[in-house]
C-alpha cells in the first residue's frame, strides 16, 4: 500500500446521522452524491487505494462507491481495502445490514482484522491506522465529538489532505 496514493474514508454512523438510516432521503442522497464526487478527484489525483472502517454509515456507504468506481474504471488500479477493527465487528447489526457488510467483504480487495476481539480502544486503533497508512481522508463530520471528530483531529497533526463533507449542509441555498 503505497500512502500517497492512499485515501481512507472517516463519518458518522446512522445515528449521528441528520437522516439516521433513511438512506433514500434527499439529505443522504446529496452526501452520496457529493462522496461520489470527492472519490473521483481522488481517483484523478492517483489515488489507487481506499480505506474503509466498514462501520455502518459513512464507511459502508463509501466502501460501496469506491466498488462501484471499480466496476466503472475496470482497466485502472483501483483497490479497496476494509481494516476490520474485530473480528465479529458485525454480529449484533441487524441481518440486513451484516448482509451488506458481507457483500462488501467479498469484493474487497484486502481485509485487514486489528483484533480478534473486541476492546474499548479497538475503533481508535482502526481510525489510527487507517490514518497513518494514508495521505488523503474523506470525512463525512459535522463538528460533533466522537471518532470521526478524533479522526479529523489526529489527520491534521498527520498532515493529511483532507475534505470534509457536512452532513448537516448539504444544500446550496439560492
Amino acid at each position: 500500500m503505497e500512502k500517497e496514493k492512499t485515501c481512507c474514508f472517516s463519518g458518522h454512523r446512522p445515528n449521528k446521522l441528520p437522516w439516521g438510516y433513511n438512506e433514500t432521503s434527499n439529505d443522504c442522497v446529496d452526501m452520496i452524491v457529493k462522496l461520489g464526487v470527492e472519490i473521483e478527484q481522488m481517483r484523478k489525483k492517483g489515488v489507487t487505494t481506499f480505506l474503509t472502517g466498514m462501520a455502518m454509515g459513512t464507511d459502508m456507504i463509501a466502501a460501496e462507491m469506491v466498488l462501484d468506481l471499480k466496476s466503472a474504471y475496470p482497466k485502472e488500479e483501483i483497490r479497496l481495502v476494509a481494516v476490520i477493527p474485530y473480528s465479529g465487528q458485525s454480529e449484533r447489526w441487524s441481518k440486513n445490514y451484516q448482509i451488506r457488510y458481507e457483500t462488501i467483504l467479498e469484493q474487497a480487495d484486502e481485509q485487514i482484522v486489528l483484533s480478534p476481539f473486541y476492546t474499548k480502544s479497538c475503533m481508535h486503533q482502526r481510525n489510527r491506522y487507517m490514518v497513518d497508512h494514508s495521505a488523503h481522508l474523506i470525512a463525512v463530520y459535522g463538528g460533533e465529538n466522537g471518532g470521526t471528530k478524533n479522526t479529523v483531529e489526529y489527520a491534521k497533526r498527520k498532515g493529511l489532505d483532507i475534505v470534509i463533507i457536512d452532513p448537516n449542509h448539504l444544500r446550496t441555498k439560492i
